[in-house]
């Protein structure tokens, strides 16, 4: 069973007694923090605080059994001293805070139901507490109840310097190394909503996280099984001839397997890879081929259409030639040569 409280009786004067963390619970209460106390009646106390509060009524009782403690009592304020951490501060007769330690006084919450009369008389219990609480901080620091009320309805922070104006410490001490940290931000005006919206938020990203764990074990597997399908064993591979069925297994060295497998898979993503990189270099030089091609054939239609013009001018008649002897000519020079030019881009093409 964990303590909020730990009390160290190193055998010399004095006692150590250390409240880190939240005041009270259920399992560990105020009953148990004084049993222990009595233990260590006839020594001096130094008391280390580093707490944001807790239970007001278990707070109280070891306020009034630290005040009633026969030795002197020294409380020491390591960190932070709030709500009702504040008041067990009060209950020594020496009082420091450490130079970088927090201090913050407010009036007492509770959680409530039922109808207007049962809620006004717990607020009127609030109230009372409030007043009590008041009264002790009246007590040390010399201001009277109306001004400490009013600051415990503002809900009030003091450093360690403001501490000691206030007349709620006696003396600043060198700072030290603060054990837990808290986000002061969230602090004021706490509800129970915002504390489950936190919870929630944090369960969802377990969650999701749980899910990503699973998805990527579920890939690795698939993996794995299209290997061992890709190459199953059999009778036929080397090493395998003439195993008999009933022959014990060997041991496997599964942790071995697995990095071979996943050694595999990577190597066969990689090829993969370069197969697609081929894959699309050869249709570039498809696609290339092809143009060259389309060209080759438009050049070979614009050679037939001027054949076809030549052929009509070698009918023409000239006055100085035959028509006949001419005609025949023209028509054979230009189609010998514009036969082996289109020969010649069939072929490169």
């Amino acid at each position: 069973m964990q303590k909020w409280y730990n009390i160290e009786n190193s055998g010399t004067e004095t006692a150590d007694i250390f409240i880190y963390s939240e005041v009270g619970g259920f399992d560990v209460n105020a009953q148990s923090f004084i049993n222990e106390l009595r233990e260590v009646k006839d020594k001096n106390l130094n008391v280390h605080i580093n707490s944001l509060g807790g239970s007001v009524f278990d707070g109280m009782a070891i306020y009034n059994a630290l005040k009633n403690h026969k030795k002197k009592v020294i409380t020491k304020v390591e960190g932070i001293a709030a709500s009702i951490a504040s008041v067990i501060a009060m209950a020594g007769d020496t009082i420091e805070m450490a130079e970088n330690s927090l201090f913050m006084i407010h009036n007492p919450f509770t959680m409530a139901g039922g109808d207007a009369g049962e809620l006004r008389k717990t607020a009127d219990i609030l109230d009372k507490i409030r007043d009590e609480i008041a009264n002790i901080y009246a007590s040390n620091s010399g201001q009277d109840v109306e001004t400490l009320v009013g600051l415990m309805n503002t809900e009030t922070w003091f450093n360690a310097s403001e501490t000691i104006d206030n007349g709620f410490a006696n003396e600043v001490t060198k700072a030290i190394k603060v054990e837990n940290s808290y986000d002061l931000s969230k602090f004021n005006n706490i509800t129970s909503e915002k504390v489950n919206k936190v919870i929630n938020n944090k369960q969802n990203q377990i969650e999701m996280a749980k899910k990503e764990v699973v998805n990527e074990e579920k890939s690795l597997l698939e993996k794995m099984k299209a290997l061992l399908v890709a190459n199953p064993k059999n009778e036929h591979e080397p090493g395998h001839e003439g195993e008999d069925e009933d022959t014990p297994a060997e041991d496997v060295d599964w942790a071995k397997t697995y990095e071979e497998l996943k050694d595999r898979v990577m190597n066969l993503e990689d090829a993969v890879a370069e197969l697609k990189a081929e894959v699309g270099n050869s249709n570039d030089e498809v696609e290339a081929k092809s143009g060259e091609l389309e060209t080759a054939n438009i050049e070979i239609d614009n050679l037939n259409t001027e054949i076809l013009k030549i052929k009509a001018e070698g009918t023409s008649v000239s006055k100085n030639t035959d028509p006949a002897i001419v005609e025949n000519k023209v028509i054979d020079q230009n189609l010998t040569f514009f036969n082996a030019l289109a020969n010649s881009i069939k072929k490169r093409a």
